[in-house]
């Protein structure tokens, strides 16, 4: 009669599933190797007009905006002052942007632009604009 070969022992080693992500996935970057969920702007940053900055960079290239020496006349902020401002009101997190500030990519800057625009509803309301002007121009 044929012996059987024993099975193996099992590792003892418990391995460590990754952590789920908290929050809304498709909000959530990861800058610096920290995960962020990017949460709807507060209106602190609307009424000081810190997030309309994003249509700066949503016109012009970074590496322009960056050496600008004026940006947005009658404001004393040059260009990359207004990024860092536009930045700390996307993440509401004035110490993680200037602890991070140089390591913070353009392709970052760029997801997080995509997302600012999203859950501020941005592109949902221009494009309702825009159909109500067609409307009008077509009636």
């Amino acid at each position: 009669m044929a012996t059987k070969k024993a099975k193996p022992i099992p590792s003892a080693e418990i391995k460590e599933k990754e952590k789920p992500i908290v929050g809304i996935p498709e909000n959530t970057v990861t800058i610096c190797g920290q995960q962020i969920e990017i949460k709807p702007t507060k209106l602190f940053y609307e009424r000081n007009r810190t997030a309309t900055f994003y249509r700066m960079l949503d016109m012009y290239p970074l590496v322009d905006i960056l050496a600008m020496d004026t940006v947005i006349p009658g404001d004393d902020r040059d260009g990359d002052k207004c990024v860092m401002d536009w930045l700390i009101a996307v993440l509401d997190n004035e110490e993680f942007v200037t602890a991070h500030y140089d390591e913070i990519t353009v392709e970052d800057v760029e997801k997080l632009l995509a997302i600012f625009r999203r859950i501020n509803r941005i592109d949902e309301k221009e494009q309702k604009r825009k159909n109500l002007t067609t409307d009008r121009t077509e009636g």
